[in-house]
This record gives structure tokens, sequence and C-alpha cells, in this order.
């Protein structure tokens, strides 16, 4: 038992010597690849600048804060959100965003010029349009390597609601009750810029195609947030010419056109988000999926994968579609609808970007 114990006290020395050996050799700096466990990695900063819609417009703005909302639980970077009062912010905006963060997402087609300015200053910080490009000064595409265009197709969503639209026209007042007897559906844009006027090239395009007599009834409010503007412009449209079916393409203004469709009686078509709940008399919204292609770029960023160039959101990349619709629309109308997406995605329909 003595010579037992004199191996282990032995044992135990050559432990307590290579201990010492191994914490002599890990000390100060080595060239080699390290075996222990890689650190957690510090997500990077992103910060959100809405346009002057804000966050409560129903659409667009909210669709991007969402998206936002997503990666940032995912990620756990601290919320940087700006909300834009006016066009005259844009670049005192964008430029408090960038001192804040690694990636800046820009909501929307009117800060194209002001982020060419402010990408520019910031050649390190990444930047994401939404809608749009940087924008010299001659309104050209500036292809920055730290900016990425996020781009859609509108045109698409809203040829899927100008089927339906169309169909319901066809159907007539014995399927669809409601209906004036003009034969005649409308639209109400912001400004006439091209996010915009694709949404209604899709839908008269398609409409049209459906039914080649419809009447389509165009206007703008050239404004994204007074809904007054948007409601008397739905009600002339209803009043003067008997539109039975409206689409509101003008943000927070555009639920005024919503609303004065549910208060005369006509149907309702929303945009960007399903807007169906709303009012009653919403039949289906044109979605932009902005909360798509907001997470995606702050996902791909993350992870090192930032692209200036990433893919137009189409049918094809889950990027653009049509709400769910309400019993007011006929089966043969939603039927047509979803016939049109599978051609689109085909490439055997192309629904065109300007207003035929």
């Amino acid at each position: 038992m003595r010579k037992f114990g004199g191996l282990a006290q032995v044992a135990s020395l050559l432990t307590i010597v290579a201990i010492l050996l191994a914490a002599c050799g890990s000390s100060g700096s080595t060239t080699g690849t390290s075996t222990g466990s890689t650190p957690t990695k510090t997500a990077l900063k992103v910060a959100l600048v809405t346009d002057i819609g804000g966050l409560n417009d129903n659409g667009f703005n909210h669709l991007a804060y969402t998206g936002y909302t997503k990666a940032q639980q995912q990620y756990g970077f601290t919320s940087k959100v700006i909300q834009t009062q006016s066009q005259s912010d844009y670049v005192g905006n964008l430029t408090q965003a960038a001192q804040a963060a690694d990636l800046v997402i820009a909501v929307g087609f009117l800060m194209q010029t002001p982020l060419d300015q402010v990408a520019k200053q910031f050649p390190n910080k990444k930047f994401a349009i939404v809608d749009g490009c940087a924008t010299d000064t001659n309104g050209n595409c500036d292809p920055l390597p730290n900016v990425a265009p996020l781009f859609f197709k509108e045109q698409e969503a809203g040829c899927l609601v100008g089927a339906v639209a169309g169909q319901m026209e066809v159907d007539g007042k014995a399927k669809v009750p409601h209906l004036l007897g003009a034969n005649t559906i409308a639209a109400v844009g912001g400004l006439s810029i091209p996010p915009v006027n694709r949404y209604i090239a899709g839908y008269k395009y398609c409409a049209t195609k459906v039914d080649p007599t419809v009447k389509v009834i165009i206007n703008y409010s050239q404004d994204f947030a007074a809904t007054a503007k948007c409601k008397d412009i739905a009600t002339s449209q209803i009043d003067q010419h008997q539109a039975d079916i409206i689409f509101q393409v003008a943000g927070g203004c555009g639920v005024g056109a919503l609303d004065a469709a549910n208060s005369k009686g006509v149907y309702g078509i929303g945009v960007d988000a399903d807007q169906g709940y709303l009012y009653p008399s919403v039949i289906t919204s044109a979605l932009k999926k902005v909360d798509v292609a907001v997470y995606d770029t702050i996902d791909s960023f993350q992870k090192g994968q930032f692209t200036s160039s990433p893919p137009k959101f189409d049918l094809v990349h889950n990027g653009v579609g049509y709400a769910p619709v309400s019993s007011a629309v006929p089966a043969d109308a939603k039927q047509l609808a979803d016939s049109y997406a599978q051609q689109i995605i085909s490439g055997s329909l192309v629904p065109p970007e300007n207003i035929p």
C-alpha cells in the first residue's frame, strides 16, 4: 500500500507540471489556429428611415417596419427607427441614421436623390432603398457599391386585382349586386411616380384584358398622407363616373378612398398590405411584400452577403401578390386571378410597367 501511495504522489506531481507547462504555452500571442470556442458575433446595427406616410399608414411604411422588427428580434441589434415628417427631412434623417448604424434602410422612392448624397458621404456604410435606387441630380440611377436598390414588379400585383375587378364587371349584377351599371372602375394614385404607376398599369391592363369595354378612371391626389384628398377624389369617381370599384394606390391618403367606397356602397381594393380589415367593402388588396424585402436585406447583411444588385421582388420571388378575397367576389373572378398569376410566373403573361 505504501508503494502504491508513492506512485500516486509521483503521478500527481507530473499532472501539476503538465498543467503548468500548458499554462505557460498558452500565454502571449500565437499565430496558430485556435481550437477553442468562437465568441458570439455582435449583430451589426441597422436603422430604418420611413417616408412621410409614417408607421401608421396601414401599408407601405408599416410593412417595412414589420420586416425590420422581425430581423431585429432575430439578431438583437438596438432598434433605430426615424419617422420622416417632411421631404425636407430626408438628408438629415439619413445622415443621422448613417451615423448610428452599419446599414440604413430608406423607405420610399422620394428618398432616391437624398440617399445618393448621403451614401457618398458614408462610403463605409451600407444602404438599401425600397422602391428606388441612389439617383444623381440628373435623375439617373447611380450604381454605388454600398447601396442596394429594392425594386418590385407592382404591375404583377396590379394585374391580379385588375383581373378580379374586370371579371366582376363581366359577371354583372346577377353575381355582383352592388354594381352601379356603368361598367366603370377607378384608381386613386398618390404621386405619379414609377411604383404607383406600375400598380395602375397592371390594374388597367388586366381589367381591360378581361373586359375590353370596361372604363378605367385614373386620378392622383398628389399626396400620400392626407386622407381627405383621396376621399374627395374617390367620391367624385363614384358620383360623376359611377365607378364600381376603387383601387387605392396612395398609401395613408388612400385609406380615404376606401372610406369613400365604403360610404357609397361600392367596392374597394387596398394596396401594399391586406387592408380588408379597414372596411367590409374592401374585396382584396394588391400586395407588395415590403416586409419580405426589408427582412431579406437585413438577413443577408448580417450574414455578410450584402449585394448592391439584388433581384427584383416579383411573383416568382414571393415579392408581390394579392390578398384573400372577400365573400363579395364571385368564384370565377378569384379563379381568373389565380390563372393570371400562373401565367405571369410561367412568363406567358407580362403586364406592362407603363399605364396603357
